[in-house]
């Protein structure tokens, strides 16, 4: 997940299951299309970019955002009642699928352990909106879009997942039209690396502490009854509290640098301001991911800073 710090440019996402080159738009119902000047090769501890301006303009500061699932190794899934191409890390509560609709509701498998506390999805081949759901949401005819700042909507497009499939609805719902191809991303928690939950604001500087159980290096929230766009802090782009650098997945802004104060702190985050975006007097949804994890292979506890 590319972005451009300085400019009015899109966010670049993409995956080593649907292949190097194959562009997602966060902020944007586009389509998945193929642009040779973006990311050019999946690589053991990063990637390979190219000269193209989407992703590395000369003079720009750019910022990146990676989950590792499985070295680009897939396998198929017919745990579900639609067969799914998956790319799973199990560690990490993290995976890809990709599946064809059926236009008729129906399971997928996911791969992963344990039910998926956040899924996204979207059509490769036609401009749709992004449908998501959150745990947060304590019900499963709830959605957002992630290329829209509104607040939740309804409707019968989600079953409850499963340890081992999520469940979608049939057609009308941009999820499961017959013949389409998409893809779907799937966290859920892990001890000591991932949480994701809802929080209510207090519209005070003095915000709500959140105890995620480590420090953050990722933090996302998002208004669930009202209108505010999605947002994103980071311990790259901000190294100090109050944390407020500050981008928008769901639009194409340039980053913001003052008024989004977040103190990201070694159990959790805590507002520090009382902008509507995050701290009105409403109820938020949060992801956040460990800026040290406490589990998983190759990794020792540290103590947090």
């Amino acid at each position: 997940w590319i972005k451009d710090r300085d400019a009015t440019k899109n966010h670049n996402l993409f995956d080593s299951s649907r292949g190097k080159q194959k562009e997602l738009r966060s902020n944007s119902t586009d389509e998945q299309f193929t642009n040779t000047d973006t990311l050019n090769r999946f690589l053991v501890g990063g990637c390979q970019i190219e000269d193209g301006t989407s992703v590395n303009n000369s003079g720009d500061s750019f910022v990146s955002w990676n989950w590792v699932a499985n070295s680009g190794t897939t396998s198929t899934n017919t745990t579900g009642s639609i067969t799914s191409t998956v790319q799973a890390n199990t560690t990490a509560g993290f995976s890809i699928l990709e599946y064809t609709g059926t236009g008729s509701s129906g399971s997928i498998g996911h791969g992963l352990s344990a039910a998926p506390e956040v899924i996204w999805i979207k059509d490769k081949g036609n401009s749709t909106n992004w449908r998501c759901w959150h745990t947060g949401f304590g019900n499963i005819t709830t959605y957002q879009k992630l290329n829209s700042d509104d607040g939740y909507g309804s409707a019968s497009m989600w079953g409850t997942p499963t340890s081992s499939a999520i469940i979608i609805g049939g057609t009308g719902y941009e999820v499961n039209e017959s013949s389409n191809n998409y893809v779907a991303y799937c966290w859920h928690g892990v001890d000591g690396f991932s949480k994701f939950g809802r929080y209510s604001g207090n519209n005070n500087a003095d915000g709500p502490f959140i105890n995620t159980g480590f420090k953050p290096a990722f933090v996302m929230i998002k208004g669930y009854t009202i209108g505010t766009p999605w947002i994103i802090w980071d311990n790259k782009r901000s190294t100090f509290n109050p944390s407020d650098n500050v981008l928008y997945p769901n639009i194409t802004d340039a980053e913001a640098t003052s008024g989004n104060d977040l103190d990201i702190l070694s159990n959790g985050f805590k507002a520090r301001g009382s902008a509507q975006d995050y701290n009105g007097s409403y109820d938020y949804l949060y992801f956040a991911w460990a800026e040290h994890p406490f589990i998983g292979d190759g990794t020792s506890p540290v103590t947090a800073r």
